[in-house]
């Protein structure tokens, strides 16, 4: 196949559309707050609410859990991330994780697909403000009763901070559906997005107890030092039925190919802004990660209870490419009046570190559901796994596992509305690599055996949804040590509540509100000796989260809305001597739907930190980014 066809009928398909009649609705509509059925976490187009995303999930990352999801299957750690073709996401913890068989702890992110329907579409996005002007053109078009293509393109000049630095993105998306029958359908994607400019923003490490002063709204990193990376996705999957039989299966490819990248730091950073100015300068790297799944189900019922097995193979590979780098110091700078502009240095690259990871699993589950009275699954999973690190010069390095891992869920209906849950999951996940100021940079250490224990109830009253859950989360903990050296310092046990109430309780009205009271803890020798702390770096203990959307009752075209965020405190390096302050975000906004030239169109307004608090985001290795300031967009979305 022409490596150019799918470009050409992705251009095909929306120019086909454009002129077809009639169009139906497909992104004036979209609204993350409407949509929600929770408060765990909710993404809708471009826009994302709610306590958890996609990269973070009760304090640690799903994707390194290997629970990313689609059509139920399996990607490993792949994230799509290209909008043109994937549509959404929602972070399914507790009962509403319960029906996915094989998980893993950290909950679980279910993925969609753009939709590939029986009609023409086409919708265009105009956006622009102070942090971004782009544009978004998606569509879908039939070609035949049983085949349909979905699609996109997209261009976004992206500016973190007024006056800042600018980086362009250009996405392109296509995903075909094909139904040849009911009950079975096949999807296919490819997306490419491509970032020939995308310039790096400093990270700020800590020498001491303090906070350096603020950083200026106008903060730039090096021109020279822009990173130009492609990223390109692709899969196929579906599924088909067979009386009581369901077969599924897909396989996923996920490459980043970075042509230029960097790392620009502040480090040994004072409370008076004096800093050591650093930028690490990458190789060409590559990371290329393959996943895939097949899975036979049977299900059959007997009176109003309905039983369902599986049996399922899946596996995924990783490969990565990591050291070599330049580190170039470019003397001591105050972060308050950010970094003079450099001559781009030349460097010579060392040879590269290749990190090569691979796992095979076979699963049997079983999962029933009694009508009325509750359901209950549980499944076992044999696992194989092998990592090597082959450094130059050096013999590879080489770690296997081979757990059994397993999990068990039971739900109980006590009253009308009222249901209990309680689980159980152990998995097997890779750990994050080693920071760019660790002494074994980029190093990745080998997989984490891990356990999940929750429970809690779900209450339906009227439009609402409450839950209220408990959950236990225990993984070796890696960071760096006082010497800089990335390594596993103990056990970390990440123990709270959540807290989710979502619904319309009156017409025009809908609530989305969530809470997470948690108490990050970590434990071994390393604590016992005093060389580090006993919170983990990072973790915030008190999450708090508030959106409302609201049609005004005389012009329901005319919504207004409000997303408040809380995070309390959190530790900033691993000796807990250095405290991040909390913060809360208020963002406001309104959409209006109105009709352009008879075509659906709405206008959104949104003023995005509202009152201009300054404040720290802070990685798991300490690193400190400062959060946006005060930013208003506007978005014009039309549906042909």
């Amino acid at each position: 196949m022409s490596r150019h066809l799918p470009a050409r009928l992705a251009a095909l398909s929306i120019a086909a559309s454009a002129f077809a009649t009639p169009a139906i609705a497909q992104r004036t509509g979209e609204n993350a707050v409407t949509s929600a059925d929770d408060a765990f976490g909710t993404s809708v187009g471009n826009e994302s609410i709610g306590l958890y995303s996609t990269e973070e999930v009760r304090g640690f990352s799903p994707a390194a859990a290997g629970n990313i999801r689609i059509d139920g299957l399996y990607l490993g750690g792949i994230v799509i991330g290209n909008q043109r073709i994937q549509s959404g996401s929602d972070v399914r913890v507790g009962l509403s994780a319960q029906g996915y068989a094989f998980p893993a702890p950290t909950g679980i992110v279910e993925l969609s697909l753009r939709p590939a329907g029986d009609e023409p579409a086409l919708s265009g996005v105009l956006y622009g403000g102070q942090s971004q002007i782009g544009f978004d053109l998606d569509g879908q078009m039939p070609v035949s009763d049983t085949l349909s293509f979905a699609g996109g393109i997209a261009f976004n000049s992206l500016r973190d901070f007024p006056g800042g630095d600018v980086g362009n993105y250009f996405d392109f998306g296509i995903a075909p559906a094909w139904r040849p029958r009911e009950g079975t359908e096949v999807r296919a994607y490819y997306g490419i997005q491509i970032a020939p400019k995308d310039v790096s923003t400093p990270f700020t490490f800590v020498d001491g107890t303090e906070l350096p002063p603020h950083l200026p709204n106008h903060l730039h990193g090096q021109k020279w030092a822009a990173w130009k990376n492609h990223f390109r996705t692709m899969g196929l999957f579906g599924h088909s039925t067979f009386g009581d039989w369901r077969l599924s299966g897909g396989l996923f490819h996920h490459i980043i190919d970075s042509k230029r990248s960097f790392n620009t730091l502040f480090v040994n950073t004072q409370a008076d802004g004096t800093a050591d100015f650093l930028v690490n300068i990458h190789p060409p790297r590559t990371t290329e990660s393959n996943a895939g799944e097949v899975r036979l189900s049977r299900s059959f019922e007997e009176g109003p209870r309905r039983h369902v097995i599986h049996l399922n193979v899946r596996g995924g590979t990783r490969r990565g490419d990591f050291g070599g780098e330049a580190v170039v110091d470019l003397g001591e700078i105050n972060i308050s009046e950010g970094p003079p502009e450099f001559p781009e240095p030349d460097v010579t690259f060392g040879e590269e570190t290749i990190d090569k990871a691979r796992q095979l699993g076979v699963g049997l589950a079983y999962h029933g559901r009694w009508q009325d009275v509750g359901e209950f699954s549980i499944g076992i999973q044999k696992v194989k796994y092998r990592k090597s690190i082959d450094a130059p010069e050096e013999e590879p390095i080489v770690t296997r596992a081979q757990p059994w891992l397993w999990n068990a869920t039971l739900a109980i209906n006590l009253a009308k509305g009222l249901v209990a849950y309680a689980g159980y999951t152990k998995g097997l996940e890779d750990s994050g690599i080693a920071p760019e100021i660790a002494v074994n940079r980029s190093e990745a250490p080998p997989a984490l055996l891990t356990n999940q224990r929750d429970f809690g109830i779900r209450y339906a009253f009227g439009p609402m949804r409450l839950v209220l859950g408990a959950f236990d989360v225990r993984k070796p903990y890696f960071n760096l040590d006082p010497g800089l050296v990335y390594k596993q310092l103990g056990t970390v046990r990440h123990r709270g509540i959540e807290i989710s109430l979502a619904g319309e309780p009156i017409k025009g009205l809908n609530v989305v509100a969530g809470a997470i009271l948690m108490k990050p803890r970590v434990s071994g020798e390393a604590v016992e000796l005093g060389l580090i702390g006993d919170k983990p770096v990072g973790i915030a203990e008190r999450t708090a989260s508030l959106y409302l959307d609201y049609r005004m009752p005389w012009e329901e075209r005319l919504s207004l809305n409000l997303g408040i965020q809380h995070l309390s405190m959190r530790e900033g390096n691993t000796e807990n001597t250095l405290t991040i302050p909390g913060r809360t975000q208020v963002n406001v906004g309104g959409r209006y739907r109105f009709e352009l030239a008879k075509l659906p169109a709405t206008l959104r307004l949104q003023v995005n930190n509202l009152l201009n608090d300054y404040a720290w985001n802070v990685t798991g290795s300490g690193a400190l980014r400062r959060t946006f300031p005060r930013r208003a967009n506007a978005t014009l979305s039309i549906d042909f």
